[in-house]
């Protein structure tokens, strides 16, 4: 099972996510982590829903950054529900931007609005 815990990210990674957590608290975001590490047989079972296997696609990659504890996913809440509504995720975005963290909702395809990942080096 794909793993929830910010300690399982790289410490850079960590880091980020924390001046990340700083600032959604103090603009008052609720939300919570729905993924970090997630290993390379979970990441090739989610890739295959969808096209081998039952479901829906969730994802569009074999090599996610989730594998290599540089990546995590947030829900936001609204109202103490999970909500998936684009425009709820907006503000997010240009927290993750501002501390340094890539945003899955820059994506060129395949946008992912609750997916924030550590950049390359």
């Amino acid at each position: 099972m794909s793993s929830r815990s910010i300690e399982d990210l790289t410490p850079e990674t960590q880091e980020l996510y924390h001046k990340f957590a700083v600032i959604m608290k103090a603009k008052n975001i609720p939300y919570i982590v729905t993924c970090t590490f997630r290993s390379q047989s979970e990441q090739n079972a989610l890739y295959e829903q969808g096209r081998t296997k039952p479901g829906q696609i969730v994802t569009w990659t074999r090599k996610s950054r989730h594998t290599d504890r540089e990546a995590f996913d947030v829900a936001i809440l609204k109202n103490g529900k999970i909500s998936w509504n684009v425009d709820d995720y907006l503000e997010a975005g240009k927290i993750g931007r501002a501390v340094g963290l890539i945003w899955g909702g820059d994506f060129k395809t395949s946008k992912d609005r609750p997916h924030f990942e550590k950049p390359k080096e």
